[in-house]
């Protein structure tokens, strides 16, 4: 049977270690769930953008597949990838009358209210019926240079 000098050789943590101990733990715990919710908030944030990327390809896919020719910027609501987007076109000049230039920008709608837009990608369009223009190659020598 232990005596009492042996107890009191073989001590125990005290109170204020224990406390210093929790506390310590404490803030390595709230500063971990810290770090994982900004983890997770980025996440999100990526997989929304690369999902309007995807809608802003198809939109441009669904012009050039059916031949569309804007003369206007159009705003249009979409259902792709699970969600609901914004998708808003808008017409630029390019170079000559045969080509158009569009941006589309794409932005979610989240509980009926549509956000800034995540992505946006321009895409060049050209018309078969729209004059296309000349070029004078005559005046150039072998090289492709104009003398």
């Amino acid at each position: 049977m232990p005596t009492y000098s042996q107890f009191k050789r073989e001590r125990g943590f005290t109170l204020i270690e224990v406390m210093v101990a929790l506390a310590i733990l404490a803030v390595v715990a709230v500063a971990a769930s810290r770090a994982s919710s900004a983890y997770l908030h980025s996440v999100d944030v990526l997989r929304t953008r690369t999902l309007a990327h995807f809608v802003a390809q198809n939109a441009a896919s669904d012009l050039r597949i059916q031949k569309t020719w804007l003369t206007a910027s159009r705003t249009q609501t979409v259902n792709a990838q699970g969600r609901d987007w914004q998708v808003v076109m808008t017409v630029g000049e390019a170079m000559t009358p045969a080509l158009k230039q569009v941006n589309i920008a794409v932005a979610p709608i989240i509980d009926g209210q549509t956000r800034s837009a995540v992505t946006d990608i321009d895409v060049m369009l050209s018309s078969a019926e729209q004059e296309v223009g000349s070029l004078d190659l005559a005046g150039l020598n072998p090289n492709g240079r104009v003398p």
